[in-house]
């Protein structure tokens, strides 16, 4: 006879957090900073949290309309990774994108990073000027 064990999703999760435990701890894990975006009168305003990671690691760059953000968290050097009794941190590389709306101008887009946020503020788009088009009679 087959025995039906009813799904429970936290044994899932203990289990998961098991399996990274036995195969390197949450160092291994992929890890993704939680983020903000926050609209204000004059554009937006994006944080996220990037605690241990050195400025030299941040990387913000768009491209076809996306502002992405990507960097890595290091473990310490001088400490080896079996001196480590748990690792509940996430390390190594992470990435985040953002959709941008058409038209902002990108070199007023601005970047800092205080106390392990970091904040990316982004213009409102300008809206192109009405232009008037003359129109002239056409000769054959």
């Amino acid at each position: 006879m087959l025995d039906v064990m009813r799904w429970d999703p936290f044994r899932e999760l203990e289990r998961l957090r098991g399996d990274l435990t036995r195969a390197g701890g949450a160092a291994s894990a992929p890890w993704t900073p939680v983020s903000d975006v926050l609209e204000t009168p004059d554009g937006y305003v994006i944080t996220a949290e990037l605690p241990g990671v050195r400025d030299e690691d941040i990387e913000i760059t768009t491209r076809g309309g996306v502002l992405t953000i990507r960097g890595e968290r290091h473990l310490e050097d001088e400490v080896s990774r079996d001196r480590y009794h748990r690792l509940e941190r996430s390390y190594g590389a992470f990435e985040r994108s953002f959709r941008l709306p058409e038209g902002v101008p990108l070199d007023a887009i601005h970047a800092g990073v205080a106390y392990g946020v970091l904040r990316v503020t982004v213009p409102k788009p300008v809206e192109p000027e009405a232009r008037t088009i003359p129109v002239t009679a056409a000769t054959a």
